[in-house]
C-alpha cells in the first residue's frame, strides 16, 4: 500500500510539473500612467430660458493612471446658434474623476452676457451635465452631446515574479 501511495505522489508531481511547465507569473510593479490629449465637437443646449442650442469645440488633457484615477483640464468654446451663430462663452475647467467619469469644476467669460462664470458639472462618455453661474444673471443650468469618448487606461507595468509560487496573477505584461 505504501508503495501504491508513493507511485501516485511521484506521478502527481511529474504530471504537475509538466502542467505548469511555461507558466509565468507577473506581478504588479506600480502604477502607469497616460497624457492624452482630445478635441471634441459637441452640441449644447443651455437649458435656464428656454432650450438654446450651441456649438461645443473642445480640447480636453488628461492624465489617466492604470488604475483608472484621472484628472486634467478642459477648454471648451460655445458658438451659439439661436438667431445666427454668435460667439457665446468660453470657460477652463478641472477634471477629476475615473476614466470613465469626471467632475469638472470652471471658470470662463460668457460674451453673450459680458460677465464672468463659474461652472461646475459632470463629464461621461459622450455627455456633459452641469450649471454656470453667471455673475449678475443666476444659474444657466446645460446639457451637452459631445465626440468625446471615456479615457483609455494605460497597461499595467509588470515584471516576472520568479519567487511567486503557483498562482495567477492580475497583471497582464505590457508589450
Amino acid at each position: 500500500m505504501n508503495k501504491t501511495l508513493i507511485a501516485l505522489a511521484v506521478g502527481f508531481t511529474f504530471s504537475s510539473s509538466v502542467a505548469m511547465a511555461g507558466f509565468n507569473v507577473y506581478k504588479q510593479v506600480g502604477n502607469s500612467s497616460k497624457s492624452e490629449t482630445k478635441g471634441y465637437v459637441g452640441l449644447n443646449w443651455s437649458i435656464g430660458k428656454g432650450a438654446t442650442p450651441a456649438l461645443v469645440l473642445g480640447f480636453m488633457r488628461d492624465k489617466i493612471l492604470s488604475s483608472g484615477s484621472t484628472e486634467g483640464a478642459n477648454l471648451a468654446f460655445h458658438i451659439n446658434l439661436a438667431g445666427g451663430a454668435k460667439s457665446a462663452k468660453i470657460k477652463l475647467s478641472y477634471m477629476h474623476g475615473r476614466e470613465d467619469l469626471q467632475g469638472e469644476l470652471g471658470v470662463g467669460y460668457s460674451i453673450l452676457k459680458s460677465e464672468p462664470l463659474l461652472g461646475f458639472g459632470m463629464n461621461t462618455s459622450y455627455l456633459n451635465l452641469g450649471a454656470d453661474w453667471i455673475m449678475g444673471n443666476g444659474f444657466d443650468p446645460n446639457a451637452s452631446i459631445t465626440s468625446q469618448s471615456k479615457f483609455k487606461k494605460p497597461a499595467l507595468a509588470c515584471v516576472l515574479d520568479n519567487n511567486s509560487g503557483i498562482g495567477t496573477s492580475n497583471c497582464t505584461p505590457a508589450l
